[in-house]
């Protein structure tokens, strides 16, 4: 079962979840990086994964910087670039070495981003990619994904979102764990501040970056995972970018919205383990 722990990155406390420590050092860690809507950390992210994938791997899924029961700190001037490095010196702190990088929504887009660099922030074998890359339409869904309130009712438009299947939203246990992570002291401020956006600023570097990602630089191996019925993305957005990756697999969940590890839990394990086998 995964545990919980602390680190110190930096003089910020970190939190993350740890699996398969027996086999540390026998192969590469994985690192999951979780999604970034109210509530996102790497508890309600990767439950159902991280112990599936500890039966193989070392697993370790740290909460970003601002998110779940890491410290509250948000980088106006670059928070992008911030939490990348965060993550890099949290692979460094623990020691890692070259690691599988598997990251859902905004993180998905986070690997690709780095995995695009000329010199890569992280020392990638691979990344998986669920959610992620590509155009991330401003519609009605992500509206009600970005505008939380703070009550509970917003969180449950939240799940229904990001779900196709409805029990989601109607589990009460469920909406608990998220509203708790979504309201811990700093947590609404400190996710709300990644969308500010000042009226007379029109972008910046880390906006461009992310909007013109060169994929084909990317050199790793690349598994990316979509959900059929996601509506946070355009249909058949993958076209546009999975072609451009060298070294590309792309698996279509067909009865997942947004959170296709979550919601296909075992068709998620299963082809992720497959991926990684292929590739050594």
């Amino acid at each position: 079962m995964s545990a919980h722990h602390f680190v110190s990155v930096d003089g910020v406390r970190t939190h993350y979840l740890e699996a398969g420590v027996a086999h540390r050092g026998r192969r590469p860690s994985i690192v999951l990086l979780h999604s970034a809507e109210f509530g996102g950390a790497a508890e309600i992210s990767w439950e159902h994964n991280i112990d599936a994938l500890g039966e193989h791997y070392h697993v370790v899924a740290p909460d970003h910087l601002g998110f779940g029961r890491t410290d509250k700190i948000f980088d106006f001037t670059g928070q992008f670039d911030r939490r990348i490095a965060h993550i890099r010196r949290f692979i460094e702190t623990l020691c890692l070495g070259p690691v599988h990088v598997m990251g859902s929504s905004m993180s998905g887009g986070l690997c690709l981003t780095v995995a695009a660099r000329q010199q890569p922030d992280w020392p990638l074998l691979s990344v998986t990619c669920c959610s992620g890359g590509g155009d991330a339409p401003d519609n009605a869904a992500r509206k009600t994904l970005n505008t939380y309130d703070g009550t509970r009712e917003h969180m449950r438009a939240i799940v229904k979102v990001m779900f196709v299947d409805p029990k989601w939203a109607e589990d009460e246990v469920y909406l608990d764990r998220r509203q708790e992570i979504a309201t811990l002291p700093g947590a609404w401020e400190a996710t709300a501040a990644a969308r500010f956006k000042a009226p007379f600023r029109t972008g910046g570097a880390e906006k461009r970056e992310r909007d013109s990602i060169d994929y084909g630089t990317i050199k790793v191996p690349v598994l990316v995972m979509a959900g059929k019925h996601d509506p946070l993305r355009a249909p058949g957005y993958t076209d546009s970018f999975v072609p451009k990756i060298s070294k590309a697999e792309l698996h279509v969940f067909e009865n997942a919205g947004h959170m296709g590890n979550i919601e296909c839990a075992d068709e998620f394990n299963t082809r992720v383990l497959a991926f990684l086998k292929s590739i050594g």
